[in-house]
């Protein structure tokens, strides 16, 4: 059985050190904090007191809690774990590499019965392979990983830009711009993929310059609007990735003295609940991410019941909702500054 001197000779550090780490006591550098979690992965190190099964607690692994969609989530799992007994332990991401390493290794040392994770993406494939190594079942949700035979919960991203951009060209505008996550996530190439499709099925070509990557979180700057809306050849229209995208934009887009729709129009991937849309004006789709998280329960239930050997793929449609943040594109005054 693997010791905490194992892990301390493996990180080249003291068995204080890795004792700090393990109880979460006294200050230990992070860079020597990543080398210990690193050695307890590489040794599959549980510290004593963690070894016994938590067989009623299941893991929600999320990017941001505070994201209404991921909040709904969390709803769909819970509702479903309670009516079976089991609890539900949930663990925000911020969509951090290291951060999800330390949760997937709780997993492990916890040793839930099984986890829903939102992975942060394509990198994470080393680390939820680990779930498997470990036989914890677990269930993706909302963003797939290419490489990763897991069991997965998403909706028809790729789909409903193609829909939410036909919808921009359907009202003539033809310059239209593209705001999504971090290309890493499979879910922000699903949106460009289905921005290009709807583009490229009108004859129209793909502008890159016109495809921007910003963080899908409270704490995006959209500054980068600027530069784009003053170019000689504006975009007339924009198909953003989320509700925090749209947030934060449409409120630089007022700053500058645009107005929505006569000046601009957006649409965008919107809130999963109607009470908080109900004094929107975003044309956006609505996805039903308490289903995402239900089904996903429902598919985890299986796996630790042994009821079910095959993977499975769920993939839900969203609505579009027309509301008031489109028109047909109308020539504006250049923006000074």
């Amino acid at each position: 059985m693997t010791t905490m001197a194992d892990v301390a000779k493996r990180a080249g550090v003291s068995i204080m050190t890795v004792s700090r780490v393990v109880n979460r006591s006294g200050y230990v550098k992070p860079s020597t904090r990543q080398k210990v979690l690193m050695a307890m992965q590489e040794l599959h190190y549980v510290p004593k007191g963690q070894q016994s099964s938590t067989h009623d607690t299941w893991m929600l692994i999320v990017p941001d809690i505070t994201n209404p969609f991921f909040t709904f989530i969390a709803r769909g799992m819970e509702d479903v774990a309670r009516k079976h007994g089991f609890r539900v332990f949930i663990a925000n991401t911020d969509e951090d590499l290291d951060k999800e390493q330390e949760y997937v290794q709780m997993c492990l040392d916890y040793r839930v019965r099984g986890a829903l994770v939102v992975p942060v993406g394509d990198p994470s494939r080393e680390t939820l392979a680990r779930l498997f190594e470990n036989q914890v079942p677990f269930v993706l949700i909302d963003r797939e990983i290419e490489g990763l035979d897991a069991d997965l919960v998403k909706g028809d991203i790729r789909e409903t830009s193609r829909r939410l951009v036909e919808h921009l060209l359907d009202l003539g505008h033809e310059r239209i711009a593209a705001v999504v996550g971090p290309l890493h996530s499979a879910s922000s190439r699903e949106r460009i993929d289905g921005y290009r499709d709807a583009l490229l099925q009108r004859g129209l070509p793909v502008d890159d310059r016109l495809i921007f990557t910003a963080p899908m979180t409270r704490e995006m700057d959209a500054s980068f609007v600027d530069e784009l809306v003053r170019r000689p050849d504006a975009p007339t229209a924009l198909f953003l990735g989320n509700m925090f995208q749209y947030a934060h934009i449409v409120r630089r887009l007022r700053a500058l003295g645009l107005r929505i729709p006569e000046d601009i129009s957006v649409v965008s991937f919107g809130n999963t609940d109607d009470l908080a849309s109900v004094d929107s004006l975003a044309t956006a789709a609505v996805q039903p991410a308490y289903n995402y998280g239900s089904l996903g329960a429902q598919l985890l239930l299986e796996r630790i019941e042994g009821v079910r050997k095959t993977t499975t793929k769920i993939v839900l449609n969203s609505e579009i909702v027309m509301r008031s943040s489109t028109a047909p594109p109308a020539l504006r005054t250049a923006i000074k500054g």
